[in-house]
């Protein structure tokens, strides 16, 4: 246990947490990123099946069944 805290014991765990953070928050972005390329992928998906519906006209009634695909 510590009997003494000094200055510079407080500016190194603080500069140890502004670390982390910045590396938390890098990990963030990259993460945020990955997420707005899956998202834009599944809007052209998304896109791509409208288009296909509006050009051979297929009602709302009919359901298409996608196969899954083992990864």
């Amino acid at each position: 246990m510590w009997t003494e805290l000094n200055r510079a014991d407080i500016e190194r765990v603080k500069g140890e947490l502004e670390a982390r953070r910045s590396e938390m928050l890098a990990r963030h972005a990259a993460e945020l990123t990955a997420l707005d390329v899956d998202e834009a992928e599944i809007t052209v998906i998304e896109e791509a099946i409208e288009s296909l519906i509006r050009k051979f006209n297929i009602g709302s009634a009919e359901i298409v069944q996608l196969k899954a695909v083992a990864s």
